[in-house]
């Protein structure tokens, strides 16, 4: 999946959130690719359950 977002804004949050990137991408990378790999055990956690019968419901 491909995301993309383009804002602009005067606001001084907004300049300040720009000037913070660079310090917050990697930290939302390792966030983003901690989701995914928790998503990943937990669909493999499903799986399991579902192709032996024991997924609830």
């Amino acid at each position: 999946m491909t995301e993309a977002v383009v804002a602009a804004s005067e606001r001084r949050g907004f300049a300040l959130a720009r000037a913070a990137a660079p310090v917050l991408r990697p930290l939302m990378r390792r966030a983003a690719g901690r989701l995914w790999r928790d998503d990943l055990a937990y669909a493999e956690r499903r799986w399991s359950l579902r192709s032996t019968g024991r997924f609830p419901g």
